[in-house]
């Protein structure tokens, strides 16, 4: 959360040395109103900040420019506060509320989806305060559907198939899982008692009945057995592979996005589940590879001849040409070996005119070469 914007408002003196109590919890902005300036200080790390309009005015303004909300006020005058600017569950900011006596801290808004009930732990453990977590997972132990990886950063698909399950999860209906790849250690593993398949026809017959819904923890783009889409799922997306290219100087940023798409696409794989680029490091400073990685949020890793030249015999041929350009017997598929953490070679290296693009599944990634439908 370091990357993250924390703000805090109080409106009383009373929450004002709340406030002064928070002092070296995070770095935040404090929000207050003009009238307490002077009447206490907070942290050195903190920036006060003051403010002359209505606090309900204040708020529509600044709510969504932070991540994280703290304040010191009553739970009823917060929901009110609020409400007038709440959005969805994904882009909302958490929002914690504390009260004027420091006893409480209550977890009101974006609860799983920004950390807001870690927040309220977190905060109630500095202050010495008691904790109020309302969430059903938290009061009932199930497993939070939409804190499945994420230490491990996986998104997820189809969120819109989320509120359905997560119900069936608070309910203690039977999920079954289907984990093709990503580690295997995540969290709320061991909530799912009908067991953990490497792929849908290892599930046993009686289970695949028995399974009122399915998680499916998948890098390759395509569609469950029908009888399992029939029920309720969730499609996770491990960031477990990794885009090896070779490509040839001035080779503008469009061309290297097109023949990624195409091959990703053709292979059946998930654009989501991509970790990052990997290539040679003559290309360390090429515009358009920074400009490609950088729209779609992915590390560039960069390995020199020597390092390609570790795996040569992984491939399938040496590129004479490459070797008197770069020193190296090929680019593409040791860059996404070595990228991959030495990895499978999942995708062989595909050519353009001018670019070549290969793809590595971290090792550990588990996958089948059963024929399904693609997406």
């Amino acid at each position: 959360m370091s990357q993250e914007k924390w703000a805090a408002m109080t409106i009383t003196r009373p929450g004002l040395g709340v406030m002064e109590r928070l002092c070296g919890y995070k770095a935040m902005e404090v929000w207050l109103p003009e009238r307490l300036r002077q009447k206490g200080t907070c942290g050195p790390n903190d920036a006060v900040r003051y403010y002359r309009a209505s606090i309900a005015d204040q708020i529509q303004k600044t709510f969504h420019d932070y991540d994280h909300w703290i304040f010191v006020l009553p739970v009823s005058l917060v929901v009110r506060l609020i409400a007038p600017v709440i959005r969805d569950k994904h882009t909302d900011p958490s929002v914690t509320a504390i009260d004027d006596g420091g006893r409480y801290v209550v977890c009101l808004l974006s609860c799983h989806g920004r950390d807001g009930n870690m927040v309220t732990q977190d905060v109630a453990a500095w202050l010495g305060a008691e904790p109020v977590v309302t969430t059903g997972t938290e009061s009932l132990n199930r497993a939070a559907l939409d804190w499945v990886g994420r230490e491990w950063q996986w998104s997820i698909e189809n969120p819109q198939a989320l509120p359905v399950m997560s119900r069936m999860a608070l309910e203690g209906d039977p999920l079954g899982v289907v984990q093709e790849s990503g580690p295997e250690e995540w969290t709320y593993r061991d909530h799912f008692g009908g067991g953990i398949y490497p792929w849908w026809t290892q599930v046993p017959k009686d289970v695949m009945h028995d399974m009122k819904g399915w998680l499916w923890i998948t890098h390759r783009q395509v569609a469950p057995p029908l009888d399992v889409a029939l029920r309720p799922i969730l499609i996770y997306r491990p960031k477990v592979l990794c885009v090896g290219l070779g490509f040839s100087r001035n080779t503008p940023a469009e061309e290297l996005e097109r023949m990624v798409m195409d091959t990703l696409s053709h292979s059946h794989l998930s654009v989501n589940s991509v970790l990052g680029v990997a290539t040679i490091d003559i290309k360390r400073h090429d515009e358009a590879l920074n400009k490609f990685a950088a729209r779609h949020h992915w590390a560039i890793q960069y390995f020199s001849p020597q390092q390609l030249n570790s795996v040569r015999n992984s491939l399938d041929e040496i590129n004479p040409y490459v070797f008197h350009a770069t020193g190296a017997y090929g680019v593409a598929e040791p860059a996404a070996i070595l990228g991959s953490s030495r990895g499978k070679l999942l995708v062989p290296k595909t050519k353009s005119a001018r670019v070549t693009v290969a793809v590595g599944l971290m090792p550990g990634g588990q996958h089948s070469s059963v024929p399904l439908t693609s997406r």
